[in-house]
């Protein structure tokens, strides 16, 4: 099942971060780049799906409300901490 969230993308690292379920998860996406371009442009809230760890991201297209979907598989990313110190 896919949730909507609001990534934390670090530029450098390709680290991204987002709460699930109440707590702050990591992940890594081997563009960083291109997934905070996409999302400037994204036409609704990104939509993560657990059992596949990858990231959608529906993008304007002329002629299609919903836009085109970009999918971001995501890796798990080793961190004790979160970056974010948002919610505690």
């Amino acid at each position: 099942m896919a949730l909507n969230v609001l990534p934390i993308i670090d530029l450098q690292t390709g680290q991204v971060q987002f709460p699930l379920r109440g707590v702050w998860v990591s992940y890594y996406v081997t563009d960083p780049h291109l997934l905070t371009r996409l999302l400037a442009r994204t036409v609704g809230p990104p939509s993560f799906d657990s059992q596949r760890e990858e990231l959608s991201v529906f993008v304007a297209v002329r002629g299609q409300n919903a836009g085109t979907a970009h999918v971001f598989s995501l890796a798990k990313f080793p961190v004790l901490e979160s970056l974010t110190k948002l919610g505690g």
